[in-house]
């Protein structure tokens, strides 16, 4: 059983431990302490941000974290997301050790089920970015109704998913 779970200081160390295969670290833009830190920075600035565990059964296999804000990046400026309130996925990772399992995509359904309760607020969308070469992020992102953008910064393409069961291309024009 896949569970997502609050990162305390008993569980901090395994959370910083946790590694993706040597030829996955250009898919991963930042770390999962930096990513905490983040959270903590971002929480205490009033964005709402979520950094959880994920377990199988009682060991943990991977990090994830969301937040929510405002998509107000200047280089989204004449997209018709500008300026709206939405959930975005700021990184997910599976361990080396417990990868091609299933558990990624079981653990993506749990935090997509988290976010669509609009835990922080309403929001129209969810958003994240994933790495362009990356064929299984892709896959497993369109298995969920992601769409992809065409916005690729840093070779990273931004990918949408309208959370009210519809596919909203204007979101992608």
């Amino acid at each position: 059983m896949i569970e997502l779970r609050k990162i305390t200081g008993d569980n901090i160390d395994e959370v910083i431990a946790l590694e993706v295969e040597e030829k996955q670290n250009d898919f991963i833009e930042t770390t999962n302490l930096r990513s905490f830190a983040d959270a903590h920075m971002l929480n205490t600035d009033g964005i709402p941000a979520t950094p959880l565990a994920i377990y199988a059964d009682d060991t943990m296999i991977g990090f994830l974290m969301y937040i929510y804000d405002t998509m107000d990046h200047e280089s989204f400026e004449n997209e018709a997301f500008y300026g709206k309130k939405g959930y975005f996925i700021w990184h997910m990772m599976i361990d080396k050790n417990y990868q091609g399992k299933g558990y990624g995509k079981l653990a993506f359904e749990k935090m997509l089920m988290d976010i669509e309760t609009l835990p922080y607020g309403k929001a129209d969308y969810v958003a994240l970015f994933y790495h362009t070469s990356n064929v299984k992020a892709k896959t497993l992102y369109a298995s969920f109704d992601f769409i992809d953008t065409g916005i690729i910064q840093d070779n990273s393409m931004l990918a949408i998913k309208n959370l009210h069961g519809e596919i909203t291309e204007s979101l992608v024009e």
